[in-house]
């Protein structure tokens, strides 16, 4: 009887026992799913050591439990979050160097879990930690320091602590293990999806700041324009120093805080006084790239006591500065620095801060083509104004002579040849008022005078002034009209567009005849059409043709520069009007002027 009452005890101890079991392997696969859920919703690293510390500590149940990830360097574990430590504790293992002897630094290095389950354990393995952690609480304490695995590499650690002593059997370590497991997964997962972000960012970044740099010639305005796009995803302040035509250096400059931008508002570069650390990507034309800096880097670098009065009031914690570099030399630099905001640069920060570099120089060096452009422009304005004005005065006093010898000559050959020289005086007048109307056009100074104007009887007269060169050339003009047709315009204005339209006509209308067609249209437009049988000018280039300057023919061959229809652009489109060409090889060119008869005010 004895016995089996024996029996029946260890039978009901034995169910008993497998009963605890089934409901802690219960309870630890609820943990599990319930951190599965928790870090399915998870979507940075904080979240996920949110989630799987609160639920290990939880679960196990553990006393307190802290989970710390590798910074970006790989050389230092950062805390990220806790629960229940105190406040003295976090401060003492917020950065753990991975070169350091405490657990957390040994389950990273070695990849293996670390298992203290005494106080005495504790004390011979790590007694400095043991130490540190005595001045905050006092008797027995047990640890377990759980590396994180991603992809065969070692990405934090998963630390609890109990506050008694206990072994870990082989139930608890595998599930401990899954626990560590499922958060280097959700670590990792995180991480990614931080890097996507960053790269999402970056690249919009990088549109950004390149789209502002192209919006505007004014280097000034684009370069604060790029600096205010740069801070804070890049920095909390950015200084863009950039060497200028004249060889000064300007500094233009975003920054956080009040304080900094008053700071770099009196702030100059200045050149390296001294031997030291290089600080601005201007001083050696190479990247000053510098993640981690602090008051002892500030001493050691290479600005002279005014720039290290600057950098001592700035207070970087992170420093990148990389140059503006042509062929031709270093034009600037791109500089970033973190202060209050704690953080630092990385490699990524680096490569991108440098293509924003390049396109800066870009479109500095495009701004200073487009300001040395705008310069000989106006150079080449000023002197044909100049000439075309000291040219006019000995022609006209020419041409008064040459007319009283032609008129007082009684030999024939000379009234011919005076004839001839007064036609080349003409022609060398009319080129000299095209120079005049470029530099006037150039100004801005066309004004129109409005007035009364029969466009038909206008025609008729300009052909009256070629009568000798149609005579000379053998060339046949026919003008054809319904009658009179009157219109508001400039007259001169529209006199000098004829000209220009009939001079080209006979000099590219090789001996055949021209047609001028005069006509009305039921849009109260004044119509105009100039017509050859001449060379014709090719598809490709008639869209240059009323541009300054704009030739389809070599200049050896035709002379003139080239101004007349853009001449004559000008005053049509002033007019409120328009005028377009249309052309081919060997067929001719046909020019319609379409003029409203009566144009808006000027």
């Amino acid at each position: 009887m004895e016995k089996r009452r024996n029996t029946a005890s260890r039978l009901s101890l034995f169910s008993d026992e497998r009963h605890a079991r089934a409901e802690l392997a219960s309870t630890r696969m609820q943990s599990l799913q319930a951190l599965t859920l928790a870090l399915s919703g998870a979507l940075t690293s904080q979240d996920v050591a949110r989630a799987v510390v609160e639920e290990a500590v939880r679960a196990l149940p553990a006393d307190a439990g802290a989970l710390f990830l590798l910074d970006a360097d790989g050389g230092t574990l950062e805390l990220v979050h806790t629960v229940r430590y105190l406040p003295a504790m976090e401060a003492a293992f917020a950065r753990v160097a991975l070169t350091a002897r405490v657990p957390v630094a040994d389950a990273v290095r070695t990849g293996t879990p670390v298992w203290l389950e005494s106080t005495a354990a504790f004390a011979r393995w790590y007694p400095e930690t043991e130490a540190t952690t005595r001045t905050a609480y006092t008797g027995a304490l047990s640890c377990v320091c759980l590396p994180l695995m991603a992809r065969r590499c070692v990405v934090g650690v998963l630390a609890l602590t109990w506050w008694n002593e206990r072994s870990f059997d082989d139930e608890e370590r595998a599930f401990l293990g899954m626990l560590a497991q499922q958060a280097a997964m959700a670590v990792e997962r995180a991480r990614l999806l931080a890097a996507e972000r960053r790269q999402a960012e970056r690249a919009e970044l990088l549109q950004s700041a390149t789209a502002t740099l192209a919006t505007s010639l004014d280097v000034g305005q684009s370069l604060r324009a790029v600096a205010l796009t740069l801070v804070p995803s890049l920095g909390d302040f950015c200084v863009i120093d950039v060497r200028g035509p004249d060889l000064e250096v300007r500094r233009t400059f975003h920054a956080l805080s009040p304080a900094s931008a008053a700071l770099l508002a009196a702030s100059h570069w200045h050149p390296p006084e001294a031997p030291g650390t290089p600080v601005w990507g201007l001083d050696t034309g190479q990247p000053a790239f510098h993640p981690r800096v602090d008051a002892a880097w500030v001493e050691s670098t290479a600005g002279g006591p005014s720039g290290r009065e600057l950098l001592r009031a700035l207070a970087p914690c992170s420093w990148l500065s990389v140059p503006l570099t042509t062929p031709e030399g270093v034009l600037g630099s791109l500089t970033l620095g973190y202060s209050l905001s704690g953080r630092h640069h990385s490699e990524e920060d680096l490569a991108l801060a440098t293509e924003l570099a390049r396109r800066a120089t870009a479109a500095v060096q495009n701004a200073h083509l487009f300001h040395q452009t705008q310069q000989a422009l106006q150079l080449r304005d000023d002197f044909l104004a100049i000439a075309s004005h000291e040219l006019n005065t000995p022609l006209t006093s020419l041409k008064l002579q040459l007319a009283r010898l032609q008129r007082g000559a009684a030999d024939e050959d000379v009234r011919t040849r005076a004839s001839a020289a007064v036609h080349q005086v003409d022609r060398l007048g009319r080129l000299v008022r095209e120079l005049l109307e470029v530099s006037r056009l150039s100004e801005g100074r066309l004004h129109l005078d409005p007035e009364p104007v029969d466009l038909v009887e206008l025609c008729r007269e300009v052909l009256g002034r070629f009568s000798d060169e149609m005579t000379r050339a053998g060339t046949a003009v026919h003008l054809t009209a319904p009658g009179a047709l009157a219109g508001r315009w400039d007259r001169a204005r529209v006199d000098g567009v004829v000209t220009h339209l009939v001079s080209n006509a006979l000099k590219y209308g090789q001996g055949q005849p021209v047609e001028l067609e005069v006509t009305g249209t039921p849009e109260d437009f004044a119509r105009l059409v100039v017509r050859d049988r001449g060379i014709g000018i090719p598809a490709e280039q008639q869209a240059h043709l009323f541009q300054r300057f704009g030739r389809a023919v070599p200049l050896r061959h035709y002379g003139g520069f080239g101004l007349g229809l853009w001449f004559s652009r000008q005053v049509v489109e002033a007019h409120g009007g328009h005028i377009h060409l249309e052309s081919a090889p060997g067929v001719g060119t046909t020019v319609t002027v379409e003029l409203p008869r009566t144009p808006a005010a000027t």
